[in-house]
């Protein structure tokens, strides 16, 4: 009986990859594919975040081309990729191999870390695929895909109303206790009520602050130098973002 062909280091690494990056799902390899197309640095830090252990160049291309990636997409996306990935705080570069610095993200980690918003546009991408596929990669039905559309035209159109206004008063020369009045009248339309006023004078406490710089003892007096926001709704109370202050 004739032996089984050895196979390459390609071949093996093709094979690896497969197993350990894409488990054979489909809608995984598709979302990876898509990602890839959309966002390269996104797609490369997501097989990272995957990876066992640290990945070479060749690794890494071979593990797209595993999650349905093709070999041309996969060496564009590396070549794009490869100057923003030296230099991401996610990513650590030892001996030309590539690892993810950070530990795993739940989905649950993930979509608080994406409420809280001000991410790079790769880290954004990379915690929406971990959200996609904790939720299976299901494709929403026309009722719910179009709600979800227009929730997000009307926040979009609310953005855009205040932004205008913000621009006509500034124009106009309006005093600052009057755009502050009109920006904090639009957002209270969307349910976001504030934390403290910039320049009030207040005490620490580290469920509604934060410092601008160093740690403050709860209790430390503090003045604001951005406020913060809660969104109330019918059914829950979520913190956008915390005043900030300083000693």
């Amino acid at each position: 009986m004739k032996g089984s062909p050895a196979r390459t280091p390609g071949a093996r690494r093709n094979a690896h990859y497969s197993a350990v990056v894409t488990p054979g799902k489909t809608p995984r390899r598709q979302a990876l594919a898509r990602l890839a197309a959309d966002d390269p640095v996104a797609a490369i830090l997501l097989v990272l975040q995957r990876a066992a252990e640290p990945m070479a160049a060749a690794d890494i291309k071979v593990a797209l081309q595993a999650g349905g990636v093709t070999k041309d997409d996969a060496d564009r996306a590396w070549r794009s990729a490869q100057r923003k990935l030296a230099s991401s705080d996610s990513v650590v570069v030892e001996d030309r191999r590539y690892r993810w610095a950070e530990p795993p993200v739940s989905a649950t980690e993930a979509l608080d870390l994406l409420r809280a918003g001000r991410l790079p546009a790769a880290r954004r991408a990379g915690l929406m695929e971990i959200l996609r596929e904790a939720l299976g990669d299901q494709p929403e039905d026309a009722e719910e895909t179009a709600r979800r559309r227009q929730a997000e035209i009307d926040a979009v159109r609310a953005l855009a109303e205040l932004a205008s206004e913000a621009e006509e008063l500034a124009v106009n020369e309006a005093r600052a206790e009057a755009l502050i009045h009109r920006v904090r009248a639009r957002v209270k339309r969307s349910g976001l009520e504030p934390i403290e006023r910039a320049g009030d004078e207040t005490t620490f406490d580290r469920k509604r602050h934060r410092p601008i710089s160093g740690s403050i003892p709860d209790g430390a007096p503090v003045v604001v130098v951005r406020p913060g926001y809660i969104w109330r709704s019918s059914a829950e109370e979520v913190l956008i973002a915390k005043a900030v202050v300083e000693e």
